[in-house]
């Protein structure tokens, strides 16, 4: 795998969202758009690159957008899921797949995807709040080389962490319609 530098890509408008909603911020030549001031992205951002695991060192810090499925390349009769995170710092992911994926490093307002798993699973319970408004703030870090387990099995050396940075809406704060429904 290549480590592409950030000099090497594309750069990105940094300014906190207020760019125009056409206006291109993904890296890796992607075509992710800034949402724009007051919104909130539907769905995943199909460029991101995966975090990378296998770095000891590598943190994750941002906050977590949404939850999503895929299907999975090594069971294509199953689904994976995963996370995905908008960076507050940069961090080292792996574009592509197999032998074609190399290692870039994401920049702060990047969207990073964060595999589901026996560590990251403990975020599901937080994407019903977000759907509520809600904010919460992830940080991890990849603390060494996978841990072997009995039968073969590794899992990574990973740890994650999460805050609240905004609370969900209440019953009598969810927005409503001009009809008077909610």
């Amino acid at each position: 795998m290549d480590v592409v530098s950030g000099e090497d890509r594309a750069s990105s408008s940094d300014d906190g969202g207020s760019a125009s909603p056409s206006e291109p911020v993904g890296e890796h030549g992607g075509t992710a758009v800034r949402e724009p001031v007051g919104f909130r992205r539907l769905g995943c951002v199909a460029n991101a690159g995966w975090f990378n695991m296998r770095k000891a060192g590598n943190v994750l810090q941002g906050t977590l957008e949404g939850m999503y499925d895929c299907k999975d390349d090594l069971r294509p009769e199953k689904k994976s899921s995963f996370f995905q995170i908008k960076l507050m710092q940069p961090c080292e992911v792996r574009m592509g797949t197999g032998e074609e994926a190399r290692l870039v490093e994401a920049k702060e307002g990047d969207y990073v995807n964060l595999n589901y798993g026996q560590h990251t699973n403990l975020l599901e319970p937080f994407i019903p709040l977000i759907a509520r408004g809600a904010e919460f703030g992830v940080w991890g870090k990849v603390l060494g080389e996978k841990i072997k387990l009995p039968g073969g099995r590794a899992r990574h050396d990973f740890e994650l962490f999460a805050k609240p940075i905004k609370a969900p809406f209440s019953d009598d704060d969810e927005p409503t319609f001009l009809d008077g429904s909610t």
